[in-house]
């Protein structure tokens, strides 16, 4: 083979090495960006999963959602106790949720429960006298003091591991917490009422008691009744007897509270 013609073969082997590596590398570095897109995803999406999703009851009245996870951040929101809550993402104390409202924020996982506050109606009395707290929680601020004995409507309740706290609006319309343990079906003062008078507001015996719980004048102006028992009506009747109750116990009313049980 003439020198000139070999030389060209070379110089062609090698251009054809160089076109080859040439084809090659692109394909190799391509590939990469398409495997990686894919894992990024996927951990994504199984990150979403483990954070997000559920919901959540609100069980602080007037909880505030942050607009930060941080506590101090600024409030974005205050739902009512009973709001349903979705969870959007979960920290190591708090909670990111939506409310009904739209309303994104961060909020204290001691606020809320996983167990849906149930709506009940009915009345109750309380048992002895009985403290309304302003949140669920038996710790949190006494919002109102009640006799025993006050008739309360029933609003809420929580099931599960809150079951013994239920929310009741007062006399006033002032609303609570209480536990379970310190309401009763049992109206003792309507009870009390028909034993001493048959109920009858009106009641004047004419030997010097008068009313549902048949007061003597000195013992009704004793406890900040006004004029005398038989002229006002059942509130403010049963509302002068549990303070009476509450000084002297139910020795008042000896023979009723004996019968009844109550002593």
């Amino acid at each position: 083979m003439p020198r000139s013609t070999a030389r060209r073969s070379v110089v062609a082997a090698v251009a054809g090495a160089l076109v080859t590596s040439a084809m090659v590398v692109p394909a190799v570095a391509s590939a990469t960006p398409a495997s990686a897109a894919p894992v990024s995803a996927v951990t994504q999406s199984v990150r979403t999963a483990a954070t997000g999703g559920g919901v959540r009851w609100v069980k602080w009245n007037k909880a505030p959602l942050t607009k930060t996870p941080s506590s101090r951040s600024r409030t974005v929101a205050r739902p009512d106790d009973g709001t349903k809550l979705r969870v959007l993402d979960r920290g190591t104390y708090r909670l990111q949720v939506r409310t009904p409202a739209g309303k994104v924020g961060w909020v204290s996982k001691k606020a809320v429960t996983p167990v849906k506050l149930k709506d009940v109606s009915g009345t109750r009395y309380t048992k002895g006298r009985v403290a309304l707290t302003k949140d669920i929680g038996s710790g949190s601020k006494v919002v109102k003091k009640v006799r025993l004995g006050t008739k309360v409507a029933v609003l809420a309740r929580t099931t599960g591991r809150d079951s013994n706290r239920v929310k009741v609006r007062a006399p006033g319309g002032r609303t609570g917490w209480i536990s379970t343990s310190r309401i009763t079906k049992r109206n003792v003062w309507g009870q009390l009422a028909r034993c001493e008078s048959g109920g009858n507001p009106r009641t004047n015996t004419g030997n010097g008691f008068y009313g549902m719980y048949q007061f003597t004048g000195r013992t009704w102006h004793a406890v900040g009744g006004k004029g005398l028992p038989h002229r006002h009506g059942k509130g403010e009747q049963t509302k002068r007897a549990q303070i009476l109750q509450d000084r002297a116990g139910w020795g008042q009313w000896p023979h009723c509270t004996r019968k009844l049980g109550l002593r």
